[in-house]
């Protein structure tokens, strides 16, 4: 019986990789494949065009397209079947940020940033024609840790699509095999996918039961209080002696840094009796998007705070949890003034009490060095597919 590869027990992988190349149109088509070779591309990401087969290792994780956590090392091969008329042969990792206003959801004004340009020269017909014996597997490395200048953490794989505006953003290996004469290069080249995980070690407070009298307060180190303000309406304006010792407030856990698929316990603690029905407490992602036509946000509401019901009909405090979406999806990151995703808890009570507070959610809890430095499996983008692959051109 065949040996199968052994995978992790978190994923299994798809048999269905579409892969994500491109063949210069001066190429002729691949030439048909072995059986041996086609059943190798099951097990590995491994793309083909005339003259050249990359290899990126193992389909560890089950996605279409290779996928990388924070920090990680991209390690492949580079199969040269032909040197005829060669120049040289060159080998980058690249990424790019495409961002477009959307008039009437066409996009316009599309403008593309490079995040990441690596160039690495495998083979030379100068260099090739000093050496020893003519080698024709060529291995490579590069590594995922920050943009071109170092100034910034690279951003994810991301798609972010509001209805005004839209960005895009992706990451390549790609190798140029550069010809003499009138023969044009051939370019192979397939998405990557970089999927970084952010953690923070969460802590949950204590919260005493309710109904029990003996119980212990809770301990205000463990939590961060929020002032709600007033706000003005049309028909009634503040009144002077309303301040901050009257106004209720928003206890949250005090980091205000949460991981994604937890339910986070929120506090309204009010000078008088409040109805629950008087109190929202909501968290809402902000995506915002620089284009050339100017700044676009847009808010979404990703999950409304649930009051938990209580035994004293005197209290003037309301507890309650609020979830932070679906594990591993939600996550706060940026680069630069391009793009950014951050997310606020709004709370308000009796329509006259409101307070905004920005919150940093991370896509996993803190489990030890090794488990951040997995992919985040659960981003949306790891569906994408070669018809996703932008245009690389350096």
């Amino acid at each position: 019986m065949e040996a199968l590869p052994l995978y992790t027990p978190e994923v299994l992988p798809g048999y269905d990789l579409t892969p994500a190349t491109s063949i210069s149109p001066s190429t002729r088509p691949s030439s048909p494949v072995s059986s041996l070779t086609r059943e190798y591309a099951r097990y590995n990401y491994s793309y083909r065009s005339e003259r050249m087969e990359l290899d990126l290792g193992t389909r560890k994780w089950g996605t279409k397209l290779p996928a990388y956590g924070r920090a990680a090392q991209i390690q492949g091969t580079l199969t040269v079947h032909s040197f005829k008329h060669v120049d040289r042969i060159v080998v980058r990792l690249i990424g790019k940020l495409n961002t477009s206003h959307v008039m009437n959801q066409i996009p316009t004004f599309s403008q593309s940033h490079t995040i990441i340009h690596k160039p690495h020269e495998l083979w030379s017909s100068e260099a090739a024609s000093s050496s020893g014996p003519r080698e024709n597997v060529f291995p490579f490395m590069f590594s995922l840790d920050r943009d071109d200048d170092g100034s910034e953490s690279l951003p994810p794989s991301a798609t972010i699509q509001l209805s005004r505006a839209q960005v895009h953003i992706a990451y390549a290996i790609r190798v140029d095999m550069y010809r003499r004469g009138i023969h044009m290069h051939e370019t192979l080249q397939t998405e990557i996918l970089y999927l970084p995980r952010t953690t923070s070690q969460y802590c949950r407070p204590f919260i005493p039961e309710s109904g029990n009298e003996k119980r212990p307060r809770i301990s205000d180190y463990e939590w961060h209080t929020l002032a709600l303000l007033s706000e003005p309406t049309k028909r009634l304006k503040p009144k002077p002696e309303i301040d901050c010792e009257r106004a209720p407030a928003l206890l949250l856990p005090r980091d205000l840094s949460y991981p994604s698929g937890q339910s986070i316990p929120f506090i309204i603690s009010a000078p008088s009796l409040v109805d629950k029905d008087e109190v929202q407490v909501q968290l809402v992602r902000v995506s915002t998007v620089q284009t050339r036509a100017g700044v676009v946000q847009q808010v979404n509401i990703v999950s409304r705070g649930r009051i938990h019901p209580t035994s004293e009909p005197t209290s003037t405090t309301i507890r309650g949890t609020l979830d932070t979406g679906v594990a591993g999806k939600e996550a706060s990151w940026n680069f630069g003034s391009l793009a950014r995703i951050s997310y606020q808890v709004r709370a308000q009570v009796r329509s006259l009490w409101k307070v905004v507070q920005e919150v940093d959610v991370t896509s996993h809890e803190w489990r030890g060095q090794v488990a951040s430095e997995l992919p985040a499996l659960g981003s949306s983008v790891v569906s994408r597919t070669a018809i996703h692959l932008m245009n690389m051109s350096v």
